[in-house]
């Protein structure tokens, strides 16, 4: 999964106001922004196949530390003792925060769960989970899209804008992130270089994430 997981983020921000959109877009992908560089080191692997599935050539054999169940869940909880103790030290909503923060890493590996094809372990090896719904590439949009724009929705009703901007960025940027997807997905060829996948991947989880900080500054 790529943008579905900026609805959570979406989704989180509208629960908790303490909360930077910003940070949620990284903590969302924060396993992803882990796991092309872990396979940059050698520590965790990743093999092109071209025709894996319709929308990547992603198979991915040994990535524990990153997107096993017990992965994901450590770094949540490093996510919660940041905020808890040193980020939202000084807020009075620290603990709600904390857990939202831990809450959008963890989602990660449950919004994969849909797309992956069986790959995602508990711990390492069997048994790994993925409903494999990378292997329809319009199913795979349509779902991201529907998630994304419910996220989108949450967010706006329960947020407020102040200013024409605050009023209308966030709408144009879930449009833009649904064209690069679609531009990824029907348009662009396939990249079989892990260091260009690890730069492009990198680039956009940051480039998006300071959009949202953008917009989200817009909004109260």
């Amino acid at each position: 999964m790529f943008i579905g997981h900026y609805a959570v983020a979406f989704a989180l921000k509208g629960k908790e106001k303490g909360t930077s959109l910003g940070m949620l877009f990284i903590a969302t992908q924060f396993v992803d922004i882990l796991f092309f560089p872990f396979v940059l080191l050698g520590i965790e692997k990743l093999k092109l196949i071209k025709g894996f599935t319709q929308v990547n050539n992603y198979s991915m054999d040994f990535y524990p530390f990153t997107h096993s169940l017990l992965g994901v869940a450590l770094w949540a909880l490093l996510f919660f003792f940041l905020y808890f103790y040193k980020f939202a030290k000084n807020k009075t909503a620290k603990k709600s925060i904390a857990i939202v923060m831990a809450l959008a890493v963890l989602s990660h590996w449950f919004a994969d769960l849909l797309m992956h094809t069986p790959d995602l372990p508990l711990i390492t090896g069997e048994p790994k989970y993925g409903f494999g719904m990378w292997k329809n590439k319009f199913l795979s949009f349509l779902t991201e899209a529907v998630l994304l724009f419910y996220g989108l929705v949450y967010y706006l009703n329960n947020t407020k804008s102040v200013s024409k901007v605050g009023k209308y960025a966030s709408s144009f940027f879930v449009i833009f992130m649904l064209v690069v997807s679609y531009l990824d997905l029907y348009v662009l060829p396939k990249d079989d270089n892990v260091t260009t996948l690890t730069i492009t991947a990198l680039f956009a989880y940051f480039l998006f994430a300071g959009i949202a900080h953008y917009i989200d500054k817009k909004r109260i």
